[in-house]
């Protein structure tokens, strides 16, 4: 009955995938906001559909992929999207349409997260999308690679194998080419970005900010953020932003000791209000190993949060529980309880100011 099932749903999402491609083709004759709605509840639905499933072995790779890249080309050859305010508001053209829709399969992809728009309606999402203009810093390559990898696309060359064109490349051209600035991260790229919204859109980068994923690079920054003061100096209060990304990483936490074949509420039903353009959420892993690693981090960030005294332990009271009652099998964690009740009065004696 599962195996029925389970085809059943594959059966019904590629019929949708092509529905979709039909509803893309009325879009360039007939752009409207219900044809927008179809399009982006549809790639919302085959997303979640199989968000568990490892990405390179998403049946549907290919047709984001694909589509990303011929609404790109489209984007290219009509140029620049018409300013909204010099025509009716209600209206929407064909460009409007595809540029929504493409950025919403880039953040899909790229941040691996359905929940951060399932909050948004169609019509914010325009807003985020072609008013704000909230796009997504996007590399197709890697994705190209998966279906490579997996026999889907044939492999293009690589660099070492197509050399018929660098035999006849001049030395001296090369030699008198000035070197090339060093290309910052995608990671780098969003921090600085991050940064300027604190100053412009503070609520945005605040959801950002509470929605990174659990790693070192993202615990880093959130810590060189509270060192340098950054938040107080754009007069953000500290301890809800902390406490929604460890209410945030919690959430993620838990999802690992799900199987990933199991479906979480992937229901359109909630894409009808506010919300924000996206974060860096990753795919998450599954199982106990993953947990524990999850769970270590957290222990460490917290603890340096305690001893520089950038928050009291009663701001994180909640978030500490859960912990300490959750995962509770965990070494570490039994020892940071140990810390919590028994040795912060003589850590915070003893902290430096910071």
């Amino acid at each position: 009955m599962q195996l029925k099932n389970k085809v059943r749903k594959a059966s019904r999402a590629c019929r949708n995938a092509k529905l979709l491609t039909d509803h893309g083709y009325t879009a360039r004759a007939q752009p409207s906001w219900e044809l927008l709605s179809i399009l982006v509840n549809g790639e919302y639905k085959l997303y979640v559909l199989n968000q568990h499933t490892p990405l390179r072995h998403n049946p549907f790779l290919s047709h984001w992929v694909e589509t990303i890249q011929r609404l790109a080309k489209k984007a290219s050859q009509s140029g620049r999207l018409a300013n909204a305010h010099l025509r009716n508001v209600d209206s929407l053209t064909t460009d409007e349409i595809n540029t929504v829709r493409a950025e919403l399969l880039k953040s899909l992809l790229q941040y691996r997260n359905p929940s951060q728009f399932a909050g948004l309606s169609p019509r914010q999402m325009y807003k985020n999308f072609v008013e704000l203009q909230q796009t997504v810093l996007f590399d197709i390559r890697p994705y190209i690679q998966m279906l490579e990898e997996e026999g889907i696309y044939e492999r293009t060359p690589s660099p070492d194998q197509d050399q018929a064109g660098s035999q006849f490349e001049s030395v001296e051209t090369v030699q008198n080419t000035p070197p090339r600035r060093a290309k910052l991260s995608d990671f780098q790229q969003w921090k600085q970005e991050v940064m300027a919204r604190l100053e412009s859109e503070p609520g945005v980068a605040i959801q950002e900010l509470t929605h990174m994923p659990i790693g070192l690079s993202s615990l880093d920054f959130l810590t060189t953020l509270l060192q340098d003061k950054i938040l107080e100096r754009f007069s953000i209060d500290v301890a809800p932003v902390i406490s929604d990304y460890i209410q945030h990483a919690l959430r993620l936490t838990e999802q690992m000791g799900q199987p990933p074949e199991t479906a979480s509420d992937g229901s359109f039903d909630r894409f009808l209000s506010t919300g924000t353009n996206g974060n860096l959420d990753e795919n998450v892993d599954h199982g106990r190993e993953a947990q524990t690693r999850a769970v270590k981090l957290l222990l460490l960030f917290i603890r340096n949060l305690i001893r520089k005294a950038f928050l009291p332990p009663e701001a994180l009271y909640f978030e500490i529980q859960e912990i300490c009652v959750r995962y509770v099998w965990i070494k570490e964690v039994r020892d940071f309880r140990i810390f919590i009740e028994e040795g912060i009065s003589g850590e915070q004696a003893t902290a430096q100011p910071v």
